[in-house]
């Protein structure tokens, strides 16, 4: 019975922490890749390719396994509660002031943005025409992991062999010159170095202001971005849905 409760705290605090929050955390998204690329690599087995039905020991089986690779993580997102009410009363709380601290940015194009670092350096301001070096993680709004640069979820290869493209790629932008979606380029108006932004992006000014780029590299990325340009446009008996993204974007360096 502990065993049990324990794993539906942590279970329960990070459905919480999706549920009501602006977007999902750096530690929620990144446990959510680990996940997938743990399918992708072989490490746990995918549960939802076959068209046999689901048990629920088979649920509690793969919750079991994901858990366990997301405590290789800070166990900080994880709720100190023992019941449902209790547990949702403390993710409101969190919610509540973590929104006090870091309050959602509304722009007059419908991008939405939260500052999750502040630039604490001096120097120039991001403006319309700003060179800027850039790294981003995307993801859909439900907190699904698409593809990024710079943050560290993807490879590249530097010394011979394959390392995390933490502090070891990014991309350059022109703000205005739409290397980047439009929404992107707003939300960037005003930014430091060593800032960064969660932003939500309306697919209104999303990749199609920015002829689809970045493009992603990988496989698994590409075959994200294709399923979000089918959801966009309808697929089989699914109408278009304008489904949002969310990006975290860092600007490493500005010239004006």
């Amino acid at each position: 019975m502990v065993a049990m409760n324990t794993l539906g705290c942590v279970t329960l605090s990070l459905w919480i922490g999706l549920s009501y929050s602006f977007a999902p955390t750096p530690i929620q998204r990144m446990k959510l890749h680990l996940a997938a690329q743990a399918e992708d690599d072989g490490i746990i087995q995918p549960l939802f390719d076959n068209k046999q039905p689901i048990s629920r020991a088979d649920l509690f089986e793969y919750s079991s396994r994901i858990i366990g690779l997301s405590l290789i993580l800070p166990a900080a997102a994880h709720a100190k509660c023992t019941d449902i009410e209790s547990c949702r009363e403390e993710g409101e709380r969190k919610i509540e002031a973590d929104l006090k601290l870091n309050p959602i940015m509304r722009l007059s194009d419908g991008v939405n943005y939260r500052v999750l670092r502040p630039s604490t350096l001096p120097g120039p301001k991001v403006k319309d025409g700003s060179s800027i070096e850039l790294i981003y993680s995307i993801s859909t709004a439900s907190g699904q992991y698409m593809y990024s640069k710079g943050f560290g979820f993807e490879k590249v290869s530097f010394g011979g062999k394959q390392q995390s493209d933490l502090g070891l790629d990014s991309m350059r932008v022109l703000v205005g010159e739409h290397n980047v979606p439009v929404g992107i380029e707003s939300a960037l108006i005003g930014m430091g170095k060593g800032e960064r932004r969660r932003v939500e992006l309306p697919p209104g000014v999303g990749f199609e202001t920015s002829n689809w780029q970045p493009e992603p590299i990988t496989r698994r990325g590409i075959t994200q971005i294709e399923q979000y340009k089918r959801k966009l446009v309808g697929f089989g008996s699914q109408p278009p849905f304008p489904a949002e993204t969310v990006w975290d974007i860092e600007v490493l360096g500005i010239r004006n």
